[in-house]
């Protein structure tokens, strides 16, 4: 299974693919109308991420160009740092996860280093979480009810 998180720029090809095809997507737009936690709560949900592994690829151009430049093909509109956050940092606490990649940042394109320090502002930031989330006790569960059997009770 693959879901695509985030998508704000999809040209005509890749939107008449994505119609066609049976793969799950989330466009930015509806990222931030839910807020990044709750449309990556959401998104885990469809790949069933607590009962299967799955791997998380952040691509750093699906954040806006206005907050992230650092990358090869930089453009308006995308997601805010603090929704990528939000929904990478659901992500990683899922116990489930057995990878985590970043691609796009480059640094020729970040002279000052600003991006660079961003990313790892924002790895280090939601790889916490994951840490939390591992080391949290599992959650208990509600006492059940005692059962009773025929014999017990001379039927």
């Amino acid at each position: 299974d693959v879901l695509l998180f985030g998508l704000d720029r999809v040209d005509p090809p890749e939107q008449e693919f994505l119609t066609r095809s049976p793969m799950r997507h989330v466009y930015a737009a509806d990222v931030q109308r839910k807020g990044g936690s709750t449309a990556a709560r959401e998104a885990l949900a469809h790949l069933h991420s607590e009962a299967r592994e799955f791997a998380v690829h952040l691509d750093c151009d699906v954040v806006s160009d206005e907050e992230f430049p650092a990358v090869n093909v930089p453009a308006s509109g995308g997601l805010r740092m603090e929704e990528v956050r939000a929904a990478l940092t659901e992500a990683v606490s899922q116990k489930n996860l057995v990878a985590l990649d970043v691609a796009q940042y480059n640094p020729d394109k970040d002279p000052d280093g600003s991006g660079a320090k961003k990313l790892v502002d924002l790895l280090t930031d939601t790889l916490k979480a994951r840490l939390d989330a591992l080391a949290a006790p599992p959650a208990e569960l509600p006492p059940s009810e005692p059962e009773t059997s025929s014999a017990s009770s001379g039927q």
